[in-house]
């Protein structure tokens, strides 16, 4: 019975032997939390792109809302000034058109504004409406009050978006934190010894 013929072994990686000189912890258990350091990195990294995405379209669609609230709170008063006033001038002809003019285009614009609003802030938009067809008091009062609190809702978006900013951040730092611990556990150093391994076996050819 012949003898079977020995086992040529596989030449080893040049990586490989670079490997036997990390001394930190063993090769497996790094490569293992690298590789769970850096799947939690992606989720947070995946968290934090979604969370700045919507505090910045939350951001954009409150500046862009409280912007118009303002204007049609600046322009709802000269509005009401002009029809309110006793001054004689404001009863002119040309006066009494440039005052029907301001209320039918806030009117059109507040319209459309509550449109893209939810039913309770609709409501405020209908009493600020209200408010544009008469100039008693109490209505005038309630008009006044919903600008208000619509103001104040866009300014509580603009105030959460701002939170959603600051958790950002905290989440900025942990991924940062995890790539920097899987990169100093694993990757720098593997790095830095197969460099070294290369230079050195370049080094033995030239000699």
């Amino acid at each position: 019975m012949s003898t079977p013929p020995p086992r040529m072994s596989m030449p080893r990686s040049s990586f490989a032997i670079a490997m036997k000189d990390y001394t930190f912890i063993r090769p497996g258990i790094a490569v293992t939390i690298s590789a769970a350091t850096l799947v939690a990195a992606l989720v947070t990294g995946v968290i934090l792109i979604k969370l700045l995405t919507h505090a910045s379209e939350t951001i954009n669609r409150g500046a862009q809302a409280s912007e118009m609230l303002h204007r049609y709170n600046a322009r709802y008063e000269v509005w009401r000034g002009m029809a309110t006033s006793t001054d004689p001038t404001y009863k002119t002809p040309a006066v009494v058109a440039q005052r029907d003019s301001i209320r039918n285009g806030l009117q059109g614009e507040l319209s459309r504004f509550g449109g893209t609003l939810a039913a309770q802030e609709k409501d405020l938009v209908q009493q600020v409406l209200e408010g544009l067809a008469s100039t008693d008091a109490q209505t005038t009062t309630k008009a006044r009050q919903a600008m208000i609190v619509l103001l104040h809702d866009q300014d509580s978006q603009l105030f959460d978006a701002a939170e959603a900013s600051q958790k950002g951040i905290g989440l900025a730092t942990v991924l940062l934190g995890l790539t920097i611990l899987a990169a100093g556990l694993l990757i720098v150093p593997m790095a830095f010894l197969y460099v070294r391994h290369k230079r050195g076996a370049t080094i033995e050819v030239k000699v």
